[in-house]
């Protein structure tokens, strides 16, 4: 930071001769006048962005859709069997428990609970990543991205800078001097500490080179200069001062004693190492007879020229491999850096997110941009010469196609946190930055972003699935009930019956279908539409099918036994057969594609221990001290066996041939 004027309007990030709140002074001394307080600083109009609006989830949205239909179809079927009851001669007393036991199994209220559940064991999966999720609808939402907006420093960087480079004016081979140059160039403070992550970097290149030798002593340091873009410390020598100084490299080689020969050599270096995006600065030295303590005096006289250094933030290791398993899922990942626009090319090619240089975005141009240039715009992959406002402007155009994650560390970047999708803050970034994300990542690491949409995924599936599992075993005992009623054979299964069969297979079997274990293609699969419901087509129709199959095979085998026995007996083998459909439907809900019979190979030890539970408590129904409250009579083994294996048997074919037809149809397509 200086004092001079600036001429003209400025960005923020080029208004150096003003200092913003929030900002640390690691060096120097400074005195300054306030020009602005409260809303009116630039923390203010963050804060101002921010606001209070609470975005809703996207997939609370499409479940809240389902259950409104579900309640408003439940509501109407119940009427209906309301009135078919009365009409057939019922007590309105008995009709009115049987319609209200119905609607309660028919509408999954165990839904919230189970998906609670469930977020909660994502959330600590998650946990051990290395990702802190502070808000259950994240997890939800985070399986449903469309874009990634992260940052670069920290993120797709180690955010440590280091030596990439070294190159030496007069090429003898010896690093140890030019380490020694490096070395001492770098201002520390009294505990020989550094607060400048570039003097880090020197002092870590040049202990490796280090060597004993005739220890200079320290007597000046002279700070960063911003009219020359240099810094430096000043030695005792023997015979006099040795100053080593390193800057910015067009104004050391202009400082400096060259030849045009020289001078032609550095500038070909200094382009070849830019091009790479490295970051290049030059180092010099100078014999002085005094201890110079401003640049003023130094520069009196020409520097020695020693050479360039180039340095980078060292790239993760891992960020490659992560982004390509992004765009593999179908996730378009934008870069987002306050890097030049050359600089952020490099580092977006070196870490192959993209190939072209019309792949860059320059927000510097945002402002003038019309609708039509707005939808080029989403087309980049990198944005440069990015301010906290600008960030927050290409948030909200990213809102306009995706369901958005955007990272974030500093205080600049809580309005776009706030106001995205999915915010994601930095563990080592500011406690604000923390509190107005979503998910906290604690390693600062993109790929963990990768495994928690991974997780988000495998989530956002297995609701499908409890989703399809309720809803058919609802539709087929709503549809078998309605069906009775309509072709005037007595009710199948009493209102204690129906709410036995919600309590025994909801409550044990729901859970455990929301555990299960990723399918393999679940990061191969292009991520669903914004606007596209929970369910599709597909798991509708064989909601359906699985629901009038269930119902016919009832009322199929219901109707065989009440001919040849009693109401009773037939109304036991009806609710046995019911609840062993159910148990056939869980298995045929483990996967949305694939059979139920490659499933098997995959081990879910809850789905194991919930199916036991189901069935012994199935038993204590027929067999045991609850038969006579359940109104369940004494059945032939054979009765109960034989008809509930054949009735599983045929949903579990029904829902295999919707599988079969289902991937037919997308391969043609």
């Amino acid at each position: 930071k200086h004092s001079n004027p600036l001429q003209d309007h400025k960005e923020l990030y080029e208004q150096s001769n003003m200092v913003f709140q929030g900002s640390f002074i690691v060096s120097g001394v400074v005195r300054a006048v306030v020009v602005s307080t409260g809303n009116a600083t630039e923390y203010g109009k963050l804060a101002q962005l921010v606001g209070t609006t609470q975005l809703d989830s996207p997939v609370q949205k499409k479940i809240d859709h389902l259950i409104t239909r579900i309640v408003i179809a439940i509501m109407a079927i119940a009427l209906l069997a309301f009135i078919l009851q009365l009409l057939r001669g019922y007590d309105v007393s008995e009709a009115l428990r049987f319609v209200l036991a119905l609607a309660v199994s028919a509408v999954p209220e165990g839904l919230p609970i189970a998906i609670s559940v469930i977020l909660v064991l994502g959330m600590r999966r998650l946990a051990e990543k290395k990702a802190l999720v502070r808000s259950m609808a994240a997890i939800e939402n985070i399986g449903l991205v469309t874009l990634i907006a992260t940052d670069k420093t920290g993120t797709l960087t180690k955010n440590k800078l280091r030596v990439q480079d070294v190159w030496e004016l007069h090429q003898d081979g010896d690093l140890q001097d030019v380490a020694a140059v490096m070395r001492r160039a770098t201002l520390v403070s009294a505990s020989n500490k550094s607060y400048d992550p570039l003097d880090d970097a020197f002092a870590e290149f040049a202990a490796q080179y280090s060597r004993q030798s005739e220890q200079l002593q320290q007597v000046n340091q002279l700070p960063f200069d911003q009219k020359v873009a240099m810094s430096g410390a000043v030695y005792r020598s023997s015979n006099g001062y040795e100053l080593f100084i390193k800057g910015a490299p067009e104004r050391i080689m202009h400082a400096s004693n060259l030849s045009s020969q020289q001078q032609q050599r550095i500038e070909q270096q200094l382009h070849h190492l830019t091009g790479q995006g490295l970051r290049v600065i030059a180092i010099a030295t100078q014999h002085a007879k005094t201890a110079g303590t401003k640049f003023e005096e130094v520069l009196q006289k020409p520097l020695t020229f020693i050479g360039l250094v180039a340095v980078a933030d060292e790239l993760r290791a891992e960020a490659p491999a992560a982004i390509r398993a992004a765009r593999a899922a179908g996730v378009n990942v934008a870069m987002i850096t306050g890097d030049h626009a050359e600089t952020a090319y490099a580092i977006g090619k070196k870490i192959g997110l993209l190939e072209h240089r019309e792949e860059v975005f320059d927000t510097r141009n945002l402002k003038t941009l019309n609708a039509d240039q707005e939808a080029a715009v989403l087309q980049s992959k990198v944005f440069a010469r990015v301010t906290p406002e600008d960030k927050y402007k290409l948030l909200q155009l990213f809102k306009t196609k995706h369901i958005t994650a955007m990272t974030g560390d500093g205080v600049n970047d809580v309005p776009a946190l706030s106001k995205s999708h999915i915010g994601i803050a930095m563990g080592d970034g500011t406690q604000v930055a923390k509190e107005a994300g979503d998910i906290v990542l604690l390693d600062n690491n993109f790929a963990t972003i990768i495994d928690a949409l991974r997780t988000g995924r495998v989530i956002f599936a297995n609701i499908r699935k409890m989703l399809f599992y309720l809803l058919a075993t609802s539709t087929g005992i709503v549809a078998t009930m309605v069906a009775s009623l309509l072709i005037g054979l007595p009710l199948p299964i009493v209102a204690i019956q129906v709410l036995w069969i919600n309590l025994v297979t909801d409550t044990a079997l729901v859970i455990p279908i929301g555990l299960e274990p990723s399918e393999d293609d679940v990061m191969k699969q292009p991520p669903r539409k914004p606007n596209q419901p929970i369910l599709d087509t597909y798991m509708i129709v064989r909601v359906v099918l699985v629901g009038i199959t269930m119902a016919l095979i009832t009322l199929a085998i219901y109707k065989y036994f009440l001919l040849h026995y009693s109401e009773g007996y037939a109304q036991t083998v009806a609710f046995m057969m019911l609840v062993a459909m159910q148990w056939a439907n869980a298995f045929n809900a483990r996967s949305d594609i694939r059979s139920a019979f490659s499933r098997l190979k995959v081990i879910n030890t809850k789905f194991a221990v919930g199916l036991c539970i189901s069935i012994a408590l199935q038993m204590l129904a027929i067999f045991g001290p609850l038969a006579t409250a359940l109104h369940v009579e004494p059945v032939a083994l054979a009765h109960l066996v034989w008809p509930s294996l054949l009735a599983g048997a045929v949903v579990v074919m029904v829902a295999e041939l919707h599988k079969a037809w289902c991937k037919l149809r997308v391969h043609n397509s």
